[in-house]
């Protein structure tokens, strides 16, 4: 499936700084469809990149699809006691 990015907002402080960023994407094959918004956090800089103001638009992208895999990566789901989601074992 091709994932596309499809919206990217930056939020700020009161300072003017870069306090994070949320960034959509979506997808479809078929009757399969995925939409996600992911937001880049200062705690998600890769090493020796000081503020998200550092990145560009194609890095902040990549930080968005990690991220997106991240939490789409399940390994083992158990359901969650009194819903119907599930959420990775550990």
């Amino acid at each position: 499936m091709q994932i596309k990015m499809s919206n990217l907002n930056y939020n700020f402080d009161n300072n003017g700084n870069t306090s994070s960023i949320n960034i959509s994407f979506s997808g479809n094959e078929g009757s399969n469809f995925i939409s996600a918004t992911m937001v880049i956090t200062p705690d998600d800089l890769p090493q020796g990149v000081d503020t998200l103001d550092d990145l560009n638009r194609k890095q902040v992208q990549e930080l968005g699809r990690e991220k997106l895999a991240k939490y789409t990566a399940l390994t083992t789901a158990t359901p969650t006691q009194g819903s119907n989601s599930t959420e990775t074992a550990k």
